[in-house]
């Protein structure tokens, strides 16, 4: 499974959230001084008229006062004049007194009466400048619990929202990769809960899956390899073989090179199985085996090809590579030191080898064939020729 994944362009929900925050707070600010202006203008104004016309007032009140007590003293002149006796003649007729009298009494209480009228205003005017700074101050505050509300509510977003959508985001990328082993923080909003608890699940059962898909692989590698080796021996088996002759068969043939074959026959080894068992026989194969296996290069393929023959395949390896591996091999097989009693050719078992080596050309499309058929020859004329010795195909017996 590839362990990238493709990233989407964008931005992700935090800076979506900062941005919010931020054109929000942006919007807050422009707000706030706007109507804090309009709100200090306001109070400002009040507070500027509350005090003109308290000026005003108070130079009013004194000049009806002023005013008020002209009024007594011509009222208290004429009062005078209108009840005094005497033998002269009345410079100011009565009646015109008394309306004189009159007038003034209504213009005294004329000015007596404005002036609750003027305390009436003055007292709204304060209350209105009052209000004008409990306003102001109300503004304020609200605009600070705004502030307040606003961050409190970014500050719940990212917690609950932001955080387990990234959470959620990191748990799925995991699982892509196959390395999910934190499972996604869990949210107090009931939908993002829900999802995180199904991922877990499903990381849950991925796990599971996992482990059983690696134990299946496992198993069937193991099997893969036992299908292609030999029980007895623990070399490869014919299947092994041939897979292994076509693969080197057709580099060869790419790479214009030689590949060689030795096959191996256990001399008169029907007579070992008669006059020893057949646990001997076994024994027997498998230090063969393990003999030929000393013997080869590391480049090189050992399988059992079927009984008690034996097969090596060299890649590389011309003629001469391969009759001094098969060289080899005798001594190997010759340090066994295996008593065979039953055997015509040495007291020890011995082994008879057929070698051949084709560099195959273009043309040569069969998968290996002509070279065991060219190696069994070569074998077939070792054992003809009295067993326990080599036989290269083309040349003389060794």
């Amino acid at each position: 499974m590839s362990d990238t994944t493709e990233r989407v362009s964008g931005m992700g929900i935090r800076a979506y959230l900062a941005l919010g925050l931020t054109v929000m707070a942006l919007l807050f600010t422009a707000s706030f001084f706007y109507f804090m202006s309009m709100t200090r203008e306001m109070s400002v104004a009040g507070t500027k008229t509350y005090g003109a016309f308290m000026a005003l007032a108070e130079t009013r009140k004194k000049a009806d006062t002023t005013l008020q007590e002209r009024l007594h003293e011509t009222r208290a002149a004429l009062t005078a004049a209108r009840q005094s006796d005497g033998d002269t003649t009345p410079v100011v007729d009565a009646a015109l007194v008394d309306a004189s009298l009159a007038k003034l009494e209504a213009g005294i209480a004329e000015i007596a009466a404005r002036q609750p009228a003027t305390d009436d205003m003055l007292l709204q005017l304060q209350r209105t400048a009052t209000l004008a700074h409990q306003f102001e101050n109300s503004l304020l505050l609200g605009f600070l619990l705004l502030g307040a509300g606003l961050v409190t509510l970014f500050g719940l977003l990212r917690l609950h929202l932001a955080r387990p959508l990234q959470g959620i985001m990191a748990f799925l990328n995991q699982l892509g990769t196959g390395a999910a082993s934190q499972p996604p923080r869990r949210s107090f909003i009931i939908e993002l809960g829900n999802i995180a608890a199904s991922l877990e699940n499903l990381g849950t059962y991925l796990s599971l899956a996992t482990v059983r898909s690696q134990k299946l692989a496992s198993e069937h590698d193991h099997f893969q390899k036992m299908s292609l080796v030999d029980g007895l021996t623990g070399v490869g088996n014919r299947r092994a073989f041939d897979e292994k002759l076509r693969v080197l068969w057709a580099q060869a043939r790419e790479n214009h090179s030689p590949v060689a074959l030795i096959m191996l026959d256990v001399d008169t080894f029907k007579r070992y199985n008669d006059s020893l068992g057949h646990q001997a026989g076994d024994q027997c194969l498998r230090r063969v085996a393990a003999a030929m296996s000393r013997a080869a290069r590391a480049t090189d393929t050992c399988a059992r090809y079927g009984g008690e023959e034996f097969a090596l395949l060299l890649p590389g390896a011309d003629a001469a590579t391969a009759q001094a591996v098969a060289a080899r091999v005798h001594k190997e097989v010759a340090r066994e030191q295996l008593p065979h009693p039953a055997s015509p050719v040495s007291a020890f078992v011995t082994v008879s080898l057929g070698v051949s080596s084709i560099a195959p050309t273009a043309d040569q499309q069969e998968e290996g064939q002509l070279l065991v058929r060219q190696t069994d020859a070569a074998l077939y004329q070792a054992k003809a020729a009295g067993r326990n010795r080599t036989c290269v195909f083309g040349q003389n017996r060794s």
